[in-house]
């Protein structure tokens, strides 16, 4: 809005988003508002996407101002904002999470409505559980799309057995898409932790290094997770045919 406030999240248009319409139960998302300088790389990034596939000449990029290091004692952390997209050589959000999850020594928590990740960002969230990171998933409890849920389900079994925890939201929907490692540093955003959606779509994300925002993403977080179900690995040896079936689906996955 005028270049000067910006709202981003998983929140669309449509009245199932603010729960005037429930057909999956309650839906979940986040969402936030930035104004002042950080809005003006959402101007950026809007007209980037509107240009990629303008039928008329293309919209004018404004001057972007040079970059400002904040005063930590009088604003409110550090705000970075950035776009993923299928034109771009490097998978920004994937190794994002990479890194975020090398870099973790307490916490890792996520919120994703589908669980399908490559198998960098699954060894990633493997290693940091073995060396004692709380890694946590809060998934639906009800999904939208049951496809693509039950294969989101197949990569439960993996990730619990390397010791990572997964929560499923009873209430209802999970559309929210954010991260939060440590207490300093978090993620709020469109990108599902999904090969689509790390690779091939359009997305946006922004970084919040100790800003205030991480705090209330944690309340947020716990409070979901209280509502939420604790998955459980199966005994392969008792469901090996589900085990089979959940080995297929992951080699069909990055298609859906």
């Amino acid at each position: 809005v005028d270049g000067q406030t910006a709202y981003s999240g998983g929140v669309n248009l449509a009245d199932r988003y603010a729960n005037i319409e429930q057909p999956y139960g309650h839906w979940k998302d986040t969402g936030f508002r930035v104004t002042g300088e950080p809005a003006q790389s959402f101007t950026h990034m809007f007209l980037t996407f509107w240009n990629a596939f303008s039928l008329q000449n293309n919209l004018p990029q404004p001057e972007l101002k040079e970059p400002r290091l904040p005063a930590p004692e009088t604003e409110n952390g550090y705000i970075l904002s950035y776009y993923d997209s299928p034109l771009n050589r490097e998978a920004s959000s994937n190794q994002l999470y990479i890194d975020l999850l090398s870099q973790s020594t307490d916490y890792a928590w996520f919120f994703t409505p589908y669980l399908m990740p490559g198998d960098e960002l699954m060894d990633a969230m493997a290693c940091a559980a073995h060396r004692g990171v709380d890694v946590r998933i809060i998934m639906p409890g009800i999904p939208d799309k049951k496809l693509i849920f039950r294969l989101s389900h197949s990569y439960y079994q993996a990730l619990l057995e390397s010791g990572v925890k997964i929560y499923e939201y009873t209430p209802g929907f999970v559309h929210a898409k954010a991260c939060l490692s440590d207490d300093v540093i978090g993620t709020v955003g469109t990108v599902n932790l999904d090969y689509r959606s790390l690779f091939l779509h359009f997305e946006n994300n922004t970084i919040f290094y100790k800003a205030s925002l991480l705090a209330d993403l944690k309340r947020d977080f716990m409070d979901t997770q209280s509502k939420s179900v604790e998955q459980k690995a199966y005994d392969k040896a008792k469901y090996m045919r589900r085990w089979l079936v959940d080995g297929l689906l992951r080699i069909f996955a990055p298609l859906c």
